[in-house]
């Protein structure tokens, strides 16, 4: 919430710094416009003081002319009038001021302009009308009675426009009332706080510093905050790789996060998990086509096609991004589209690709090769067979044979159909001159044409026909499979039983056909669906090995299946793990065998099956002292005292058997009884204990005496535990010792602890005989 509230405070403060600015900017033309305003009023006051000064002087000299105007009167009325014109266009353009902002202004100017050139008018009038003659001097006081007249009928006119303007000026008013007061609120408040929002030109130097300032800072605001988030999606895939749907939204974050690195280590990460998700391989491709480089791009389909080479969706994608970045090479084009043949075309829906390789070759006006495409084609068990039957004949039909087939057969098969036209011809004729009627004349050269052209289609539909029948039966055999096929593509949903059943069925189905490659292609095809399913990884690599062929490409397609399954699809799975490191043992590769079973023993701990194959490994290639360490630490950590002692028993064999150390060997078993301290549970090691010493040569018939005497005087071992070693040291003395003294002495000792067991067991039906006639 702290992140919130700071982001919308500085957007706020940035959004306030460039309100100001931009109220900077209005003042700044305002004042430009007032300046101007004001200096043509200016200019306005100059010109009718001008004006006023050349009527005095014009009055000074008809004084001196002792021609003083009788009605003097009149000129003042003709200054108060002119006065009066002035002062009203001044007050209605104020007014016009308040409502109209730039427009109104220059409408002022102009009544200015044109009161002023009225003036000047009366001036130059006046002014014509001085002279120094004497014999001037009635007219010029006719010019002035002239002049008055003028002026009067001007300022007529000036009343009426000024009428028409304040006519115009109310309708307006009433249309934009509400507009105009709110402008002139506007007007008004700028010009009120005008000085208030200047500011010196070191302050707004100093305010743009600070807005950089605060850009950059919250760029990185921004910047940590969409790492923030992406940190939480990354969180979610890592707590839970198999987060299936985490990880589709950590890819869309990406795509719109405009972080190219960050989408590479998204995606790398996600595809190297479920690399059969063809979609997004296609996502992937096209995010570096828009932002990275065409290298990383084609790098990108490069790791798709090899991951899924199956799907026929991301090589059609691959090769229109091929026909756009290289529309001139169609050589490179043309081996991409037999590369992708190659690989998925006896897909069963890979009808699609192979329309798109015709529409290539004949859009290159390769006729010979897409010819050469239909026959492999129509030969091809596919969904669309007979669709593509079709167009194969329809290709035949419209285009020219010399064109859609190479020279040698094109004329051999013309041959053919000659020799046929001749025969057919020569029948026709004989049998006309057998009627007793003529033989036709010469036929005619495009007939002739026509029908040759007829006859060579007809044959070369009528050969592929056998082609095409054998293709129907391969593709009614099928069928039944593929139509139960519900969910071809990759999910991490598990399948229905039925699915999985019908797998099963086609596989098998497929392998009694024995067509090799249609073989692989269907397990190529299964695993997509059924990646997560172990039985049919197993499935795959045994029918491989069971081809046992020398071939390399079946040698290296086992392992490719192993890399595939154990260290994407089942890397903690411990059945198909350990026959991988069986795999490479046989194959010499000790080392990756060893760090396999190191992994499982990581993933899965404390299981016998893992540890033996681990130790095993080691001993096989004679490690004798990785070993021991192994042995030493499984024993040391092991979780129950059962599997401790089993590994004890283990261990020594191995030191004694082949180190054929058996001084250490006791030792190790020595040592673990120790430990335990109970008879009862070390048996095990005890008797391990005897039968190595019994196998020295010679044999220490002491030794061994004195080794049931310790077992047999435990304070942990109870009476049956003691008849069971006494009993055992009788029989050691009678095959070994040569004391009879010392047998005697056993026998007796043997029948003692026979005895104490059997009053234990006669305690118990006495008491319960008591019991019961007590009872009766």
């Amino acid at each position: 919430m702290s992140d919130c509230v700071e982001n919308m405070d500085h957007n706020t403060k940035f959004c306030d710094h460039t309100n100001d600015i931009e109220i900077d900017e209005v003042y700044d033309e305002l004042d430009k416009l007032i300046d101007s305003v004001e200096t043509e009023e200016r200019e306005l006051l100059m010109k009718i003081e001008n004006v006023e000064n050349s009527n005095g002087i014009n009055e000074k000299v008809l004084e001196s002319n002792g021609l003083v105007d009788p009605k003097s009167e009149d000129k003042e009325i003709k200054k108060q009038l002119f006065e009066k014109n002035f002062k009203n266009d001044g007050k209605k353009s104020d007014e016009e001021n308040n409502h109209f902002e730039y427009k109104d202004n220059q409408n002022n100017s102009e009544d200015g302009k044109e009161e002023l050139e009225l003036s000047e008018m009366i001036v130059c009038d006046e002014v014509t009308g001085d002279t120094d003659d004497d014999e001037n001097k009635i007219d010029v006081g006719t010019t002035v009675t002239d002049d008055k007249d003028k002026y009067e009928k001007d300022n007529k006119k000036l009343k009426k426009e000024s009428k028409e303007k304040e006519s115009n000026k109310k309708k307006y008013d009433k249309k934009s009332d509400s507009k105009s007061k709110d402008r002139s609120k506007k007007e008004d408040f700028k010009r009120n706080d005008k000085k208030r929002s200047r500011t010196p030109s070191k302050e707004r130097s100093s305010k743009d510093s600070s807005l950089k300032k605060r850009t950059k800072t919250i760029d990185k605001e921004k910047e940590s905050k969409k790492l923030r988030e992406l940190d939480k999606f990354w969180q979610t895939v890592r707590d839970d790789p198999s987060d299936f749907i985490g990880w589709t939204y950590l890819l869309q974050y990406v795509d719109t996060a405009k972080n190219i690195e960050a989408a590479r280590e998204a995606y790398d990460a996600f595809l190297d998990l479920y690399p059969y998700c063809y979609g997004y391989w296609r996502k992937y491709a096209d995010y570096e086509r828009k932002n990275g480089t065409k290298e990383n791009c084609e790098k990108v389909f490069d790791r798709g096609l090899k991951a899924i080479p199956l799907s026929v969706d991301l090589w059609i994608h691959y090769m229109g991004y091929m026909k756009s970045a290289y529309p001139d090479d169609e050589e490179m084009i043309r081996e991409q589209f037999e590369r992708a043949v190659d690989a998925c075309g006896i897909e069963f829906r890979s009808d699609r690709l192979w329309d798109h390789y015709i529409k290539f070759e004949l859009d290159c006006k390769q006729y010979i090769r897409v010819t050469d495409i239909y026959e492999r084609l129509i030969a091809t068990p596919t969904h669309g067979y007979l669709n593509n039957f079709d167009c194969f004949k329809d290709y035949i039909k419209k285009y020219p044979k010399n064109k859609i087939l190479e020279t040698v057969k094109f004329l051999e098969l013309r041959k053919e159909v000659l020799a046929e036209i001749k025969e057919t011809d020569a029948k026709k004729n004989q049998r006309k001159i057998d009627s007793g009627s003529d033989s036709d004349d010469l036929a005619d050269p495009m007939e002739q044409r026509t029908k040759e052209e007829n006859l060579m289609k007809e044959k070369m539909i009528a050969s592929r026909i056998a082609v095409h029948k054998s293709t129907a039966e391969m593709v009614a055999l099928r069928l039944p499979y593929e139509e139960m096929i519900k969910r071809p593509y990759f999910h991490v949903k598990p399948l229905e039983r039925s699915q999985i059943r019908n797998w099963k069925e086609y596989l098998e189905f497929e392998i009694s056909q024995g067509v090799y490659k249609r073989i692989v292609v269907l397990f190529e095809r299964c695993l997509i669906a059924c990646a997560l399913y172990e039985e049919f990884w197993t499935k795959y690599i045994n029918y491989l090995e069971s081809l046992e062929s020398n071939d390399q490409e079946v040698t290296n397609r086992i392992e490719d299946i192993y890399i595939r399954a154990c260290t994407v699809h089942h890397k903690n799975k411990p059945t198909i793990n350990l026959t991988w490191a069986l795999y490479l043992e046989s194959k010499g590769q000790f080392e990756k065998a060893a760090q396999i079973l190191d992994m499982l023993d990581s993933v899965a701990p404390h299981k016998k099956l893992i540890i033996q194959r681990r130790i095993n490994l080691e001993r096989r290639r004679k490690c004798y002292d990785r070993v021991c360490e192994l042995y030493e630490h499984y024993i040391s950590t092991s979780n129950t005292p059962l599997n401790s002692i089993l590994l004890t028993i283990k261990y020594s064999r191995f030191v004694w058997k082949i180190l054929k150390n058996a001084d250490k060997a006791s030792n190790i078993l020595s040592a673990e009884i120790g430990k335990i301290n109970n008879v009862q549970k070390s048996s095990r090691l005890l008797l391990q204990l005897i039968e190595i010493k019994m196998s020295d040569n010679p044999v220490n018939v002491d030794d061994i005496v004195k080794l049931f005497d310790s077992i047999i005087n435990m304070k942990s071992i109870d009476i049956d535990q003691q008849v069971i070693f006494a009993q055992r040291k009788v029989e050691f003395l009678e095959e070994f010792g040569s004391n009879i003294f010392m047998i005697n002495q056993a026998i007796a000792e043997l029948a003692k602890y026979l005895k104490i067991s059997n009053d234990r067991e006669k305690k118990p039906l006495e008491s319960v005989e008591n019991s019961c006639s007590i009872q009766t």
